[in-house]
């Protein structure tokens, strides 16, 4: 390993796990807008996204030209993968099959991630994965299944729930492996703020897809009055800006530095962020399943992160893949 690359390593760490605190900070949403339905939120949040990504683009023409038409496609198709499918296949999963099966299916996106991302780049050898892959789906299975489940359901409500929030995984499994594997391969040309700003207008092209579901989904709409507006605008720019534009921007950082076997592990860490800051917003301390839980899986993160740098270090030369082209200075 090169003597910088522990220094990469280190900082992609630092800005995967800001990202995902980010990420878990939008969880506060919903319940800071409401009555207000979600899909007003959603639509509202990549609104403000797609603006500051816009005036992001019209100042940097040149590096969007750099990064060509292809790219431009891709990135855009990412946002709408990771952020608008997936949060519409996880809300659809929640109102069939309930909250709590929706929840705890995103489990299997730190798994799914961990496991693709070492069948195609063979950081670690297959049993070095057990421990830290077990420890966090279980976390992530006490975190989320603390609470008894809806069992109102039917037997086929479970089922299509089931389907649902699986795929919500897949397209946000999806969108981390793709997006660290294209930035790789798109260097130099995706400058960190022109790449988080064609994600950011995908995303806003996307979320348009979504104003009939809100206008049809019950609640008050935003702007029926002004004490239901200015919250609702200031939520919409706080998740725009923290949980869109800064959580993508560090997460691409992230992705520039960290192999995706590193970064699925961390991701399981947005849960644990999110159940966090709900529990501030509630002003309650964490149930049995909770406590345990996070603590599961911040020891698998840990135990992923510490079994990846060693490997690293034995081999002398198994740098994440985005740093051998790694300029001096970065963005």
């Amino acid at each position: 390993m090169t003597i910088r690359a522990p220094r990469a390593y280190s900082v992609g760490l630092l800005a995967a796990l800001t990202a995902t605190a980010l990420w878990g900070f939008t969880f506060l949403g919903p319940a800071a807008v409401a009555p207000v339905n979600v899909y007003y939120l959603v639509v509202g949040r990549y609104a403000v996204f797609g603006l500051m990504s816009l005036a992001v683009l019209t100042a940097h023409l040149g590096r969007l030209r750099a990064l060509g038409a292809r790219h431009l496609l891709i990135a855009a198709h990412l946002g709408v993968v990771g952020y608008i499918g997936f949060y519409l296949l996880l809300s659809m999963s929640s109102a069939t099959g309930g909250g709590v099966l929706a929840s705890t299916l995103t489990g299997l996106i730190p798994l799914l991630v961990t496991l693709a991302s070492n069948a195609t780049e063979k950081v670690l050898p297959w049993r070095r994965l057990f421990l830290p892959v077990v420890a966090i789906s279980a976390g992530l299975l006490l975190v989320n299944g603390g609470v008894s489940g809806d069992r109102s359901a039917s037997e086929r409500d479970l089922l299509a729930g089931g389907a649902l929030g699986v795929l919500a995984s897949v397209a946000w499994s999806y969108f981390v492996i793709v997006n660290r594997r294209v930035l790789a391969r798109a260097r130099p040309a995706a400058d960190n703020s022109t790449w988080t700003a064609c994600i950011g207008l995908g995303a806003f092209g996307g979320s348009l897809f979504l104003l009939p579901l809100a206008g049809t989904a019950g609640g008050p709409s935003p702007v029926s009055d002004a004490g239901t507006l200015w919250p609702f605008l200031l939520w919409c720019a706080a998740l725009a800006v923290l949980g869109s534009w800064c959580a993508t921007w560090f997460w691409n950082i992230a992705s520039k530095r960290l192999p995706a076997t590193v970064m699925g592990p961390v991701i399981g860490m947005e849960a644990v962020f999110g159940a966090a800051f709900n529990l501030v917003w509630e002003g309650r301390t964490p149930t049995f399943h909770e406590f345990w839980g996070g603590l599961l899986v911040i020891a698998g993160v840990l135990l992923g992160s510490y079994l990846f740098h060693r490997a690293g270090s034995a081999g002398g030369a198994q740098e994440p893949a985005g740093e051998r082209a790694l300029p001096a200075t970065t963005r």
